[in-house]
C-alpha cells in the first residue's frame, strides 16, 4: 500500500512538470502564429502612433462604444494590447484597453 502511495506521489511530480512543458511549447507556437500573421509588424507601426489623435475601426467598438469606429488618442501599446482614451457624451473620459488583432484600421488625423 505505502509504494502505491509512492508510485502515484512521483507520477502527480512527474505530470506537474509535463504541464510546464506544454505550457512553454504553447507560448512558442503562439509567438510564431503572431509572426507568420504579421502581429510584429502592425504593432511596431503602432508604436509610431502612440500619442497621436487617431480613428480606430473595429467592429468590437460596438460593445463599448455603440458604433464601429472612434477618435481617440492611443495612450500606449505593446505586442498584442492597444490603450486608448476618449471622450463620451458629457465630457467624460474612458480609457479603454483593446486587442490590436481586433482593429480593422487606423488612420491618423
Amino acid at each position: 500500500m505505502e509504494w502505491f502511495g509512492i508510485v502515484a506521489l512521483l507520477l502527480l511530480l512527474y505530470y506537474s512538470s509535463y504541464l510546464r512543458k506544454i505550457k512553454h511549447l504553447e507560448m512558442k507556437v503562439k509567438q510564431l502564429e503572431k509572426k507568420q500573421r504579421g502581429a510584429t509588424y502592425m504593432s511596431k507601426l503602432i508604436n509610431s502612433l502612440v500619442g497621436k489623435q487617431c480613428i480606430i475601426r473595429s467592429d468590437s467598438f460596438l460593445g463599448f462604444a455603440g458604433k464601429t469606429e472612434v477618435s481617440c488618442k492611443i495612450v500606449d501599446a505593446d505586442d498584442e494590447w492597444l490603450r486608448i482614451c476618449y471622450t463620451e457624451k458629457k465630457d467624460k473620459k474612458v480609457v479603454k484597453l483593446m486587442r490590436i488583432e481586433n482593429i480593422d484600421a487606423i488612420e491618423e488625423q
